[in-house]
């Protein structure tokens, strides 16, 4: 775990400076999560964390095409997938998704702009459900206390996940 908790730190930074998660990054926690699980693992584990890494993606690519997660946000959850398997992943990402929520209602809580937000997200709900058109979701990269960065919360799940938490 501690060269993903290392990649993670990385992440974080250009995630937060730059708003991008490097390929690189993502690319160095993947290889060295099969390699360290071609070590310890038989093959048909690799077959197995095959099978999760395409599940995996296959469940949160809808939310990139909604423009709600980014796709360096899929690779991210996808590289942990490499370290973290079964029940354990699940509660990893449930845990991910529940501290983004909570991030999302204080940034609400705190700033104008993000309760514009929330109004936004309602019509675009409404259209959603009375129309069945699914349009591409807007986020303003300028408006950054709408942002979330998932990097954050994900590597809080991930810290707590070590420590035993959960």
């Amino acid at each position: 775990m501690g060269i993903l908790i290392g990649v993670f730190c990385v992440v974080i930074f250009m995630d937060w400076r730059f708003y991008r998660i490097p390929n690189a990054c993502i690319v160095i926690g993947i290889v060295a999560g099969l390699i360290l699980r071609s070590v310890t693992y038989p093959v048909i584990e690799l077959i197995e964390l095959l099978g999760t890494v395409v599940v995996v993606f296959l469940f949160l690519y809808p939310f990139y095409l909604l423009g709600a997660l980014g796709a360096g946000d899929i690779k991210l959850f996808i590289m942990v997938a490499c370290y973290i398997k079964g029940e354990q992943l699940m509660r990893y990402l449930l845990v991910t998704m529940l501290l983004a929520a909570v991030i999302s209602i204080l940034k609400m809580v705190l700033y104008e702009e993000s309760r514009a937000r929330l109004f936004y997200l309602g019509k675009y709900v409404r259209k959603v459900v009375m129309t069945g058109a699914m349009d591409e979701y807007q986020v303003d990269k300028k408006q950054r206390n709408c942002i979330i960065r998932l990097s954050i919360p994900a590597f809080i799940s991930l810290l707590l996940l070590c420590t035993g938490i959960y």
